[in-house]
């Protein structure tokens, strides 16, 4: 007679079943004793002088406000933005200026400008402008993409916009 452990389909119901059951005990811990208030009651600890190992603890204080949110500036991990933005900017520097118009050719402007990305509070960006010679242009869609899909640590606050130096750099042949 086989034994229900070994028969294949309740192999597949088992074992999850067992994994998910020893992951909860490992993440719970021990269990602990519930206070009763005949607990309280026990005079035996009071009598000798000793205290209560049930007296009741103060909340923990809350965490000290970064003092660049509390005056206002920025609430964003500026090192972690820093570094997403400065890699979108080399992907514009990389491939923007061969970016191509309906007649697939490229026609710029190339050149230094500034990107204004708006940095959503949810940890992605809610999109980038440029100003103009580049508005309405390929080149300014193509910086818009580059700053559109970027992740970064989520924060407090609201949504903030920042100027970003990008770069255009014309494709070889270019006029």
């Amino acid at each position: 007679m086989r034994s229900l452990w070994y028969d294949e389909g309740m192999r597949a119901i088992y074992i999850p079943l067992c994994l998910a059951a020893l992951g909860s005990a490992v993440a719970c811990g021990p269990a602990k004793p519930a206070d009763s208030p005949s607990h309280d009651s026990d005079t035996s600890s009071e009598s000798s002088g000793a205290s209560s190992s049930h007296a009741a603890t103060p909340p923990p204080a809350p965490p000290p406000q970064d003092p660049a949110t509390a005056s206002g500036g920025t609430a964003y991990d500026k090192e972690a933005v820093e570094t997403v933005l400065k890699r979108a900017a080399i992907q514009v520097k990389a491939n923007c200026g061969a970016a191509t118009g309906e007649d697939g050719k490229a026609t710029g402007p190339w050149g230094k400008t500034t990107a204004t990305v708006t940095l959503g509070h949810n940890g992605h960006s809610r999109g980038a402008t440029v100003p103009a010679p580049y508005e309405g242009k390929p080149v300014a869609k193509c910086i818009a993409q580059a700053f559109a899909i970027l992740i970064f640590p989520p924060f407090a606050g609201g949504d903030t916009p920042i100027d970003w130096p990008v770069e255009v750099v014309a494709p070889a042949g270019a006029p």
